[in-house]
């Protein structure tokens, strides 16, 4: 017997047919709204189109290794943390903290991968650099088509499952959605693409349960399986769907609580299939990683101080959804410095978030769609809020994408509510919604401007948020990336000078940040002071000897200090020589020629015990090599 068909379905498909003729206007055609929607979206980020990667683009697309394979890396991708091939490559091991098991957007970078062609085996880094970077605008033009498809099939949902009956309210959270500011590093970032395919596939799992649950078509339900397992695969947030589908059939299909548990426990299927490929697929984070607050950003904070400032963070998000400014790229270590409960922030965070919960029970225990809206806002909050797990960063503005949602629900009931049936409401609202779009096109706009390549993301973000250490880093590292580019020798010491100024306020932030010292003594070498360059590389060697590209860096110091030290000795300038061959096999201690050239440098000054100790060592490194045996008896026979 088929199930009837319920009143507030009745109510959405109302509204999804053909409506009479005097009612065919914008606030009720979902054709035109979803035309706008999408039109709205394409035009606010049509500006990264010629975008090239930024930020954690490197880890996703470019410096990807199972990406760069195309659909033969497929396999792999499957198989392991979402960043495993870079971390590894890099690092040799997992620095992250948290697993990351989102196969699904990687899955489309290496079909599109394929699709502009593989890297062929004999390309060049410049060659690599300029492949990327074209094949990053077509990238960035998906990213935005794909953003706005998601924004329309948010808006089917909200008409047919949270607004059914109301199209205008439907509209206003949509459109507030698609147009936020603090949307911007989701679409201009392409990594962040498992967020846009979360939040359209969780949407679509929505549409197709209650499609099911309303007419028992089995084809809804298979659609509605796979919806959330491709939500699964994007990122972690369909996890909530566990709890949210239940209650959502609880609250919009008035049925009882046990009913809404047995019409959800199909959902577990794709849910624990999910879980079991993630545990065979994600990796512990490497040992010792904890130890770098760059993974750990509460490594120095006491307990109640990790407590107190999650606390207040939860605070600063609710600020950027009202007041979407400043907006930085990330909130590395000290970008949020460590709270405590003498805050009265942290006070008022935690007021405002047990009011919030509060009224979340209560509205659900009453099927308000409010409950639903806040059921999202926090659920989808508390994976990211370091409570339950912590996931390697205080914050982040891709972080609230999903909570949003529920955010802009509430403002549109509440919207809803003060337009009601009057008309002349109805267009105050309807001018109000044009200059937020205006006001929030703008921003977005310049916001994307930042988005270009990391260079222009970090140099800009610096300035907002200049005692974070990561910021700084990478802004160190933009302006080494500028001063490579030119061939202006003064434009080129001017781009180093001021990479040394970010990366020692980065060290100063936090002095073990190994990659800041590696970089700054690189700074300085291609500045002409490889001198200065050495203390820097010697730290890195004391406390990370493994670091990539250490022993290169330590062999051309050599080198210059072969080269300046014979030029010194010949110049007459013995003691110079023997100070720069010093700091040469300090770099390079494996070099026989360096302790040779020492050892001369020292038989000329008249320290015979001294030359047998370096020529020995050149002989050891050497052995039975004629030069160094007629100066170690040169060196013998002056000592006597």
């Amino acid at each position: 017997m088929a199930k009837p068909i319920h009143k507030d379905q009745q109510a959405a498909d109302q509204t999804s047919q053909a409506v009479p003729a005097a009612k065919l206007d914008f606030w009720h055609s979902f054709r035109l709204q979803a035309m706008l929607l999408a039109l709205l979206s394409i035009l606010f980020y049509a500006n990264t189109f010629t975008h090239e990667a930024a930020f954690d683009d490197m880890m996703a697309i470019s410096e990807n290794q199972y990406v760069q394979q195309g659909v033969s890396g497929i396999p792999s991708i499957l198989t392991t943390d979402a960043f495993q091939s870079y971390l590894e490559h890099k690092s040799g091991s997992n620095q992250l903290a948290g697993g990351r098991y989102r196969p699904l957007s990687l899955i489309t970078f290496a079909i599109e991968q394929q699709l502009m062609g593989v890297a062929p085996d004999t390309e060049t880094s410049n060659e690599k650099e300029a492949r990327i970077a074209a094949q990053m605008h077509s990238r960035h033009m998906i990213n935005v088509l794909l953003y706005a498809l998601s924004v329309v099939i948010l808006l089917a949902m909200l008409r047919y499952l949270v607004f059914p009956g109301n199209p205008v309210a439907a509209f206003v959270a949509t459109l507030i959605f698609a147009i936020h500011p603090l949307h911007t590093e989701v679409v201009a970032n392409v990594k962040s693409r498992d967020e846009i395919l979360s939040v359209l596939f969780i949407s679509l799992t929505f549409i197709k349960a209650f499609k099911y649950y309303d007419n028992r078509k089995t084809v809804d339900l298979i659609m509605a399986l796979a919806c959330f397992f491709l939500a699964l695969l994007s990122k972690e947030y369909a996890v909530t769907l566990g709890a949210l589908i239940p209650l959502s059939f609880f609250i919009f299909r008035k049925t009882t609580l046990p009913a809404s548990l047995k019409a959800s426990a199909i959902y577990i299927a794709p849910l624990a299939l999910y879980v079991l490929l993630r545990q065979a697929s994600v990796t512990e984070m490497a040992e010792g990683a904890e130890k770098n607050v760059l993974n750990n950003p509460y490594l120095y904070a006491t307990p109640v101080q990790k407590l107190a400032t999650e606390i207040q963070v939860l605070l600063q998000y609710l600020k950027l959804l009202l007041l979407p400014h400043p907006l930085i790229a990330d909130y590395s270590y000290r970008a949020i410095p460590y709270s405590s409960f003498a805050n009265p922030l942290v006070w008022l965070s935690a007021g405002v978030y047990l009011a919030l919960t509060g009224a979340m029970v209560w509205l659900v225990s009453k099927r308000h769609l409010l409950g639903f809206a806040l059921a999202i806002y926090l659920g989808n909050l508390l994976l990211v809020s370091n409570l339950l797990v912590d996931i390697g960063a205080p914050m982040g503005e891709r972080l609230i994408y999903h909570s949003s949602i529920g955010f802009c629900i509430a403002l549109a009931w509440f919207a809803g509510q003060w337009v009601g049936n009057n008309k002349a409401a109805t267009t105050a609202l309807a001018g109000a919604l044009a200059a937020l779009t205006m006001a929030a096109g703008y921003v977005v706009i310049d916001r994307n401007k930042d988005w270009k390549n990391s260079e222009t993301l970090f140099m800009a973000d610096v300035r907002k948020s200049p005692d974070n250490v990561l910021m700084n880093n990478n802004a160190a590292a933009g302006c080494m990336a500028n001063a490579k580019r030119t061939t202006d020798p003064a434009e080129r010491k001017e781009w180093f000078t001021k990479a040394i100024a970010y990366f020692d306020k980065a060290i100063a932030i936090y002095p073990d940040h190994m990659l800041a010292h590696l970089n700054r003594g690189l700074s300085y070498f291609n500045m002409g002071q490889p001198y200065r360059a050495l203390p820097d590389w010697d730290t890195v060697r004391k406390h990370n000897p493994t670091q990539p590209n250490l022993d290169n860096y330590f062999t051309y110091a050599a080198k210059y200090c072969y080269s300046e030290g014979n030029r010194l000795a010949a110049a007459g300038k013995n003691d110079s020589a023997i100070y720069v061959f010093k700091l040469g096999v300090d770099a390079a201690p494996a070099l026989p020629e360096m302790w040779y050239q020492l050892a001369a440098a020292y038989l000329r000054a008249g320290d015979a015990a001294t030359a047998l100790s370096s020529i020995e060592r050149a002989n050891v490194l050497s052995p039975n090599t004629p030069d160094i045996l007629k100066l170690k008896d040169q060196i013998m026979t002056a000592g006597k």
